[in-house]
């Protein structure tokens, strides 16, 4: 077959507007992957890593250590789990590599697999200008870039994408039927990686209709078997302990706006780099545009080039018969990938954002090329080639050039200075301050206790972030706004930035510390504080015997009211948590009472979670009341604890175990 790039309306071949050896087209194809792996994989540190990623990476990790088989993913935005063929990718680098940089390098070096693709689709269908264009656009493009450089599942769609598109083309297209098992096989996979993938299905359904006679419907039926059976754990798994609410789904659904153009716009901006600063965030945006040179004309050059690419598409695929069949089909399937996705979210039934354009990669960017390349050969036709040509590749390099600097400035941006409502503190300040804890974890023993906002890893996110950062290392997590956790043994206390030691519960490890160590994170972020504790500090008042719940939880002390923050009264329980802990919640109560016995003041906070306990934990609960400007004096203090949410009071016992009261009342000051 004639290369379909050089096909003018009569059957006229054009020779190409310039030619290159096979060495020299070779040695280019080689230096642009190397700049687009220079992109994606260098300074992984600087990558954004927040709760999806660390639980993603945390299931991962599991699976890669510990052999099991995952039957599902993290838990989607829409509210349906995800499926668990992400984990199941990243897990391959962490069996050989069982580090962060490992799941976060592949990400990079798959999307590199994506480069090549689009390559080798513009290249054989289009020539070596068309790819040679496609290739560099999209080795330097911005938003491809920071989807190659983060843990999530959606950025290993592109290789999977294009693994689609290949298969489509020489089934299809080549009558190659066997390649349609291909085809269908990447269909499944990148659906079961992110569920946007299934924009792909209508535009494969079209293909089957259209070219329904090129089929050898004993492959598609080994496609079908095969696209089913990754498919397989995680049905069994929805079947079972996974099953979804149907109207919760439907509720989620009917939140979002079904008529939305934005599809429109996300599809542009993924192409054409467009409003990258708002990864810098509502504050430092701003800063970041005044260090990089005005974007308009890079998004306008971009947008001639892909609109001279589908107008040519757009002539290719009805030219009738003055075109070779081929061509024209090639045309098609082109368009069909590039329209697809956001015509499928133009109607969709919830809230679209960015990532559901990514099947589009990299579509665009083979559009761009070849109308790049339809350009050169339209001056070709003026006799200009020798003036123009060169100059049109200078122009298209300094594109890409601009574009690899806007790149370069955020990831300075990021590296120095907090950007909140953008990307996050980078993925190598967490590891220098979980370095630092393992540092003193493995001198003094113990364990490592996360102290931050949450204590949660599957709902709080910095507890996602260093429980998979800490993975092999024992560790628990507290809720330092609420409790300080004191374990028997030595303890090494990671006190979060974005709790400070200005945290209710904070003052408590600062008073215990052995060892202080600070690990600066951005210009505005704060610091990470890491704390050797061996053991907790005593009550202000020792009560004689303690007070047992019916939970087994020991009330052993208490801290009389003191002064807080912003004026409020600050109280503290000593307390041990029950030996043989049960699932349930509890929240501890506190109601001050004036002397005539009325309620003056309340305050209730979850305890520390039950899941966690240990046998010879303390724990100090923080509790901070506004008391009124006139109170009876002398006050008292009634304090229990009820199990959440049934707000069931848990009984206080007496030394025969029988209950005798539903809270112990305390002088308070």
């Amino acid at each position: 077959m004639p290369d379909a790039a050089l096909l003018l309306p009569g059957g006229i071949i054009r020779p190409p507007v310039f030619r290159l050896s096979r060495r020299q087209e070779t040695l280019l194809v080689v230096l642009l992957l190397l700049l687009g792996a220079l992109l994606r994989l260098s300074a992984p540190g600087l990558t954004h890593f927040q709760a999806d990623e660390a639980r993603l990476y945390m299931r991962a990790w599991t699976m890669a250590q510990e052999g099991s088989l995952a039957t599902h993913g993290i838990a989607s935005s829409i509210g349906f789990p995800n499926s668990p063929v992400s984990v199941w990718l990243y897990a391959l680098p962490l069996v050989i590599w069982p580090h962060v940089y490992a799941a976060t390098l592949f990400t990079g070096l798959v999307n590199l697999l994506a480069l090549a693709g689009c390559w080798w689709i513009a290249r054989r269908y289009w020539g070596p200008v068309a790819a040679l264009a496609a290739l560099l656009l999209f080795a330097v493009a911005p938003w491809a870039v920071v989807h190659s450089r983060r843990i999530w599942a959606q950025n290993l769609l592109p290789p999977i994408v294009v693994l689609w598109a290949i298969g489509a083309l020489l089934a299809f297209m080549e009558r190659r039927p066997r390649f349609v098992i291909l085809h269908l096989l990447a269909l499944s996979l990148a659906v079961l990686v992110h569920f946007a993938a299934v924009a792909l299905a209508p535009a494969s359904l079209l293909l089957f209709i259209l070219f329904r006679r090129r089929l050898g419907w004993r492959y598609v039926w080994a496609g079908l078997f095969l696209a089913l059976l990754p498919a397989v754990p995680f049905l069994i798994y929805l079947s079972g302990e996974g099953g979804v609410s149907v109207a919760g789904l439907a509720e989620r659904a009917g939140a979002g706006a079904f008529w939305q153009p934005a599809s429109w716009r996300y599809a542009w901006l993924l192409f054409s780099g467009a409003e990258l600063h708002s990864l810098a965030g509502p504050e430092q945006f701003r800063n970041y545009l005044a260090s990089i040179p005005p974007v308009a004309p890079i998004s306008a050059l971009l947008g001639l080039l892909l609109l001279a690419g589908l107008l040519w598409l757009a002539r290719q695929a009805w030219q009738g018969r003055r075109l070779a069949s081929t061509g024209r089909e090639i045309a098609l399937l082109l368009l069909v990938w590039l329209l697809a996705p956001p015509l499928v979210f133009l109607v969709f039934p919830a809230p679209v954002v960015l990532h559901y354009l990514l099947p589009i990669y990299p579509a665009p960017f083979i559009v761009a090329g070849m109308g790049f390349s339809r350009l050169l050969s339209l001056l070709a036709s003026q006799r200009r080639v020798v003036r123009w040509s060169p100059l049109a590749w200078l122009l298209l390099v300094a594109v890409a050039g601009v574009q690899i600097w806007g790149t370069f400035r955020l990831h300075q941006l990021v590296a120095r200075e907090a950007t909140p409502g953008g990307l996050s503190t980078p993925l190598a300040m967490h590891l220098e301050a979980v370095e630092a804890a393992k540092a003193i974890w493995q001198r003094e023993g113990g364990e490592v206790l996360v102290a931050s906002a949450g204590e949660n890893p599957e709902i709080d996110g910095t507890a996602a972030i260093y429980d998979a950062l800490l993975a092999g290392v024992p560790h628990r997590f507290v809720d330092v706004q609420q409790s300080a956790l004191f374990p028997a043994s030595p303890t090494v206390v990671l006190l979060s930035a974005e709790t400070g030691d200005a945290a209710p519960a904070a003052r408590p490890y600062f008073e215990a510390a052995t060892e202080r160590t600070e690990v600066p994170l951005r210009r505005g972020e704060g610091t990470v504080r890491l704390l050797a504790v061996a053991g907790a500090p005593l009550p202000a008042v020792a009560l004689d015997e303690p007070a047992v719940f019916a939970n087994w939880m020991r009330l052993v002390g208490y801290d009389p009211l003191s002064n807080g923050n912003n004026g409020a009264a600050r109280w503290r329980l000593y307390w041990h948590p029950g030996d043989n802990p049960d699932p349930a919640d509890y929240h501890i109560f506190n109601h001050l009472l004036d002397a005539v016995g009325n309620r003056v003041a309340q305050a209730d906070a979850a305890a520390y979670a039950p899941w966690q306990w240990r046998a010879g934990d303390t724990v100090i609960s923080t509790f901070e009341l506004e008391l009124p400007d006139e109170v009876a004096r002398p006050l008292t203090m009634r304090t229990g604890f009820y199990r959440y949410p049934s707000l069931e009071n848990v009984p206080v016992l007496d030394v025969a175990l029988n209950p005798v009261a539903d809270a112990v009342t305390l002088p308070a000051e």
